[in-house]
């Protein structure tokens, strides 16, 4: 069955009993799916303007989802606006023609998220960034965290999730290359969680889907590019701590030179994977929490990625109608909201009292209203607390394990894009973060594309990533005899500050 998009030449081909989701995914359309196509979030949805299709029943306007939806004849349908060809990328401003130089040696750092892959080109020669890209990870049609990305591989799709992320790497490779008129690329270094790594290097995943929770590797590997089909003489994959501490955390410890700070300092990464690590006098407490897919925009009723058109702030301001002023990704209107205005939005709600200590909502059938057609309910509250909790309570049993109050901890450094958008005094407020932590608070970037880009120059950096994983001692909390009442006691949400 054909599929055509409409105000598009683009045309691809549904195989028998394929659903519209998978279909445009093969074909480099990206739809969101947070749920993994298991019929939760409905955030998938395309319409049909011509054709048929069974699986889902259209709407009036004849919207579907698109993970249960499949053609019974060649159809024509709209994307809606979350919907976007591969290829779309966010880049740095591209030098003119003349200002380009083509490096004498080029490399390629490549951080793979669950959410968002970024890339830089790196000039070896000068040791220096030329160019960047970041784009939205295409396995996300496979679900918006990496228990939904493990699902998939055990139903038998690891080759599509290896596809998809090997297409979108050559195609950032191959962008670069045009760009600056590069003929090879003589290395690719790779940092990114455990479960992408495996998909990376099209490895199966699935040990890591149930207790006790084993990965295929953790150790780094080196290959020829050629064995990846990727347009790089080598590959490097960066080495990972556990299971869900991954490379990117290694990475991180490592460009941070943990070992040598001389205060207590602490590493928190939060994305669809919350990945914590304590450093206190030589010694490195890790742990990771699953709770996170909240800050992502997953499972909340409005939420989404941080794209264009996300809302990224919210403030009281009391000449709007609703109470608040916004502000958006790209600063455009609102299609929706991402972790950090989240963050914002709970902590207005609790400055108005619109929610108690316990997370009741008053009004929670309607919901706050920030923008038309966006609100957050009294269940995206819930997701929020649970989500907080688990960050929260896994910051407090490192400080146990490592014999800290939260006091102590002099340096948090917070890693990844979501650190970006995030306010400080919100983001405490909202019980994600001790209150003690306000004036400790590091805004670092991204540490594992940083680390990356270190590990193609720096002879000495998986030596150093080595030794970091010689140092750590990896935390369970589900095995704490203590998590459970921490979490129930971080479900809650202390006062707000006047």
């Amino acid at each position: 069955m054909k599929i055509s998009i409409r105000n598009s030449t683009v045309i691809c081909n549904a195989g028998p009993g394929e659903t519209i989701l998978l279909a445009c995914a093969r074909f480099g359309i990206i739809l969101s799916a947070p749920c993994g196509g298991r019929q939760r979030c409905s955030k998938c949805k395309v319409q049909v303007l011509e054709g048929q299709v069974e699986g889902d029943t259209p709407d009036a306007a004849g919207w579907v989802r698109s993970c249960l939806a499949v053609p019974l004849s060649d159809i024509t349908i709209a994307l809606a606006d979350n919907a976007e060809f591969a290829g779309n990328e966010v880049t740095s401003p591209v030098l003119s023609a003349e200002k380009r130089r083509a490096p004498v040696r080029a490399g390629v750092a490549l951080d793979i998220g669950t959410t968002t892959v970024s890339a830089k080109l790196i000039d070896l020669e000068a040791e220096r960034g030329l160019d960047t890209i970041s784009e939205l990870n295409d396995q996300r049609v496979f679900g918006a965290d990496v228990m939904s990305r493990i699902g998939a591989a055990k139903s038998g799709k690891t080759g599509e999730l290896y596809t998809l992320i090997n297409r979108q790497t050559e195609r950032i490779i191959r962008t670069f290359m045009e760009r600056w008129g590069i003929a090879a690329i003589e290395k690719l270094s790779v940092s990114g969680n455990t479960v992408m790594l495996h998909l990376f290097l099209n490895v199966d995943p699935s040990g890591m889907g149930a207790l006790p929770f084993t990965p295929a590797f953790l150790e780094e590997r080196e290959l020829k590019g050629d064995a990846l089909s990727l347009s790089a003489e080598t590959v490097n994959v960066l080495p990972s701590i556990a299971a869900f501490i991954g490379g990117d955390i290694t990475a991180g410890l490592a460009v941070l030179d943990i070992l040598n700070t001389d205060v207590p300092s602490l590493l928190i990464d939060i994305g669809t994977n919350g990945e914590m690590a304590l450093c206190n006098k030589g010694t490195i407490f890790c742990c990771s929490t699953a709770a996170c897919p909240a800050f992502e925009g997953a499972e909340i009723s409005c939420g989404i990625g941080g794209v264009k058109g996300a809302i990224s702030g919210v403030q009281l301001a009391a000449r709007d109608a609703a109470g608040v002023s916004l502000t958006t990704i790209g600063n455009v209107p609102p299609i929706g909201i991402c972790g950090s205005g989240l963050i914002d939005a709970v902590a207005v709600m609790l400055k108005l009292g619109i929610i108690d200590e316990s997370g009741f909502m008053a009004g929670a059938e309607n919901g706050f209203p920030l923008a038309p057609g966006i609100s957050v309910t009294g269940r995206d509250i819930r997701q929020f607390q649970l989500a907080k909790s688990a960050i929260l309570s896994g910051i407090r049993i490192l400080c146990k394990s490592a014999g800290l109050r939260t006091d102590e901890v002099k340096n948090v450094f917070i890693a990844g894009g979501f650190g970006f958008f995030i306010n400080k005094f919100n983001a405490t407020t909202a019980g994600i973060f001790p209150r003690e932590f306000l004036d400790s608070l590091i805004i670092s970037g991204n540490l594992s594309l940083q680390g990356a880009e270190d590990c193609l120059s720096a002879k000495d950096f998986i030596a150093r990533c080595k030794e970091i994983i010689g140092r750590c001692s990896v935390i369970d909390l589900a095995a704490d005899p203590s998590f459970m009442d921490e979490f129930a006691e971080n479900m809650m949400f202390a006062a707000p500050n006047s």
